[in-house]
């Protein structure tokens, strides 16, 4: 080794413990949220739907494909159909799904992730909730003083859902329930906006109106785009209802964390929820 690098070599050593020491502490943080892009959002009955299960934090990239072994459902939701999607795969860094319906009409392709848990300090998990968007949720248990002062257990759940339409006719299932603990519900079909563009949704929390929660909602040319844009919030009213501005043309998605204590004899302290709702209102997200 050369004098220089000998020279040098306790200071490497040193920043480069300090960057490993950074690394271990912000990983336990990083998470994502987990969409549902089918590669069409209309097609005949019995052609091959095929959607990508995308995990970033930008829509509608991935970094990293979900296994299909932390699948815990994966289903296609009519208005009077429920079909099982059992053909999972992985493509490069997406899940893949694919199933043939032979039922026209609209449908929903919806799917559960198993939950994971993970040891983190309190520090740690304040610095969660405010990385991950949900400075609300720091602030609320902050004023009800239940924040944790010892280390904590998080788990963490996703549930994705997003809208298709098989052959040119068929009921509507755009407001089907699946049954996920945090869910989207349109009032309103979001793949024909009304004259004022605006489309209406409400949150559940486990199968009731989930009030003054927030969430995000932006809008990508195609699913092969860089990013997203149109980036909105919102909050649901009193009846866990919110509205927004769909005049962009392309593939949308919303999406929201709920974050509160855990069931007792869960194995957790707090339990995160993350939901997404993916649809196309025309143009380029259409085939």
């Amino acid at each position: 080794m050369s004098d220089y690098l000998l020279s040098r070599a306790p200071r490497v050593t040193t920043l480069f413990l300090a960057v490993i020491a950074v690394l271990i502490v912000a990983a336990p943080l990083a998470s994502h949220d987990f969409w549902l892009i089918p590669h069409a959002f209309q097609l005949a009955p019995g052609e091959e739907l095929v959607v990508s299960g995308q995990t970033s934090s930008d829509f509608p990239t991935t970094l990293s494909a979900v296994t299909p072994d932390r699948i815990a459902s994966a289903v296609l939701l009519g208005a009077d159909f429920d079909e099982r999607i059992s053909d999972l795969g992985v493509a490069e860094t997406s899940l893949r799904l694919r199933h043939r319906p032979e039922r026209s009409g609209q449908a929903v392709v919806a799917v559960t992730v198993h939950p994971r848990s993970i040891p983190e300090s309190p520090e740690s998990f304040r610095r969660y909730l405010t990385l991950e968007g949900a400075p609300e949720a720091l602030e609320r248990y902050e004023r009800e003083g239940i924040l944790p002062t010892d280390s904590i257990t998080r788990s963490y759940a996703k549930y994705a859902k997003s809208l298709v339409q098989v052959g040119e006719a068929g009921p509507a299932a755009y407001d089907v329930e699946a049954g996920h603990p945090l869910e989207f519900v349109p009032l309103t079909d979001p793949s024909v906006a009304g004259e004022d563009n605006e489309l209406r949704f409400r949150m559940l929390l486990f199968g009731e109106p989930l009030p003054h929660a927030r969430g995000h909602a932006s809008v990508a040319e195609s699913m092969t785009s860089e990013s997203a844009y149109h980036h909105a919030e919102f909050e649901s009213d009193a009846e866990g209802v919110f509205a927004i501005d769909a005049e962009a043309v392309g593939i949308w998605n919303v999406r929201a964390l709920y974050i509160l204590p855990a069931p007792e004899d869960s194995g957790a302290d707090w339990d995160v929820h993350w939901a997404t709702y993916v649809w196309s209102n025309g143009g380029a997200g259409m085939r």
